[in-house]
């Protein structure tokens, strides 16, 4: 599978692409055993930043490669966009997961 052309973004922010990154570092494997098995040529659709966390879309997927986007996705709630700390949901004119300074930051 050849790397991506990722490049990050204001929308995914640096940690969300480092988080990109690891993912797909991790799918790398699970997606050449399943190429091998099932034949299918897999792709990533569409990655998107959506109600304050990831959404990967995909053209095929086995329970291993299914489980690692869920694995994504779930980190990211927990992830700042911002930064590498612990972050939490915040709802206001956008839903994003920040810290309590960033989260400050933005209410002024």
């Amino acid at each position: 599978m050849p790397s991506p052309p990722v490049q990050p973004s204001e929308s995914s922010g640096p940690t969300w692409f480092d988080l990109l990154w690891r993912f797909c570092e991790d799918l790398e494997p699970l997606v050449t055993e399943m190429e091998r098995a099932g034949g299918r040529q897999f792709e990533v659709l569409q990655v998107k930043v959506r109600f304050g966390g990831l959404r990967i879309h995909v053209n095929y997927a086995n329970d291993a490669i299914r489980q690692r986007i869920e694995t994504a996705i779930q980190e990211c709630f927990h992830t700042r966009e911002v930064c590498r700390q612990p972050g939490q949901w915040r709802e206001g004119q956008w839903i994003k997961t920040l810290c309590d300074e960033h989260a400050s930051a933005q209410e002024k």
